[in-house]
């Protein structure tokens, strides 16, 4: 596990009343009264309390069926696709809504190994009022292990469709599908797709895929495998997985549908180096919508998705789950939304 991050998952140690007293400067009696929201104590004060008690790490015991600490856990590939700000526009929603709740939320990036999965199951054992939200993490068996706990759990953006489990991910079917459609609807008959290698392709991005060939479907155009372009979804990656296709003169195509932004701006980058403009001899699409999307030349038709308001849902679940650990699961899939630009034009030519 990460060093840095795992010092953020160090409990919170049970911190006397009278040690907040003394780092205050104000009495027992005066903590005492904060604490339990008595009134007669004026918003300054409480506020000074509050923050000294918060800074020597006290949290109020848990009250059955109260959520109040939640541990998020992600896998270290969610901060690596820059300029890919998905993941962190997810912990943005996450982060507001533990403040609405006064709920305390620790975070960790963790890798495959077994010590790190059992960090994960030893902070989830660790205190009553705790939950566990994992995002973008297709371990399975980890999973089920947390699930066994009874604890509340919620995944974001992972796909375990036969687990009784809690799921917030991307419509990434029904995204794939308005993306190939509209550039088909631009005249687009041979479209690129630019995925995962399916060695290690998630199951999110399958479902983009899904979406890719069912658009195709409709049109009564034949899906042609040799028309995926398979890569790492980073810039660099795609960049120079898209010049080695060219270069190879592999099957001809006059759009790309890419399964995330990062990979469309590595992908437009190298056709304009080939001397290929975007859009008049290619038109590429992305998904996800991140900021830099707008800026770039031309500005990326893409799929937009409300990354905060799905991470502010799974942390309203969380707390609805901790009064209710019997409710049935659900599942929801946040809109994925065609946001279209300049990157986009009608096929000239069949290339």
């Amino acid at each position: 596990m990460d060093n840095n991050a795992s010092s953020h998952l160090l409990a919170a140690h049970r911190v006397s009343q009278r040690s907040i007293a003394k780092h205050a400067g104000v009495s027992t009696s005066t903590v005492s009264r904060v604490l339990n929201n008595v009134d007669g104590i004026s918003d300054e004060l409480r506020e000074h309390v509050l923050k000294i008690a918060a800074s020597l790490g006290y949290h109020e015991p848990a009250a059955p069926g109260k959520l109040q600490h939640l541990h998020l856990f992600t896998t270290s590939f969610a901060t690596m696709t820059a300029p890919h700000t998905f993941h962190p526009s997810i912990l943005d929603g996450v982060a507001a809504e533990c403040r609405n709740h006064a709920i305390l939320l620790s975070y960790a990036v963790i890798g495959q190994s077994a010590a790190d999965r059992a960090a994960i199951i030893s902070q989830a054992r660790e205190r009553p009022g705790t939950g566990i939200l994992l995002l973008s993490i297709d371990d399975r068996s980890l999973v089920e292990d947390l699930l066994a706990l009874k604890l509340p759990v919620v995944l974001i953006n992972a796909d375990h469709r036969d687990l009784p489990v809690d799921t917030f991910l991307p419509n990434n079917f029904t995204g794939g599908l308005l993306a190939t459609r509209h550039l088909i609807a631009h005249g687009h008959q041979r479209i690129l797709h630019v995925t995962e290698p399916k060695t290690r392709r998630r199951s999110t991005l399958q479902r983009r895929l899904d979406g890719y060939r069912t658009a195709l479907e409709e049109a009564h155009m034949p899906y042609d495998p040799a028309l995926v372009l398979e890569s790492p979804l980073r810039v660099d990656d795609a960049h120079a997985a898209m010049r080695a296709w060219l270069n190879a003169q592999r099957a001809p195509f006059s759009s790309v549908f890419c399964a995330n932004d990062a990979s469309a701006i590595g992908v437009m980058r190298a056709l304009q180096e080939a001397g290929k403009r975007v859009p008049e001899d290619i038109s590429v699409i992305g998904y996800d919508d991140v900021p830099v999307a707008s800026l770039l030349t031309p500005a990326l038709t893409t799929l937009h998705v409300d990354c905060e308001e799905m991470g502010s849902l799974a942390v309203q679940r969380m707390i609805y789950r901790a009064l209710k650990p019997d409710a049935a699961p659900i599942r929801v899939e946040v809109a994925s939304r065609l946001v279209a630009r300049q990157s986009v034009a009608a096929c000239a030519q069949e290339k």
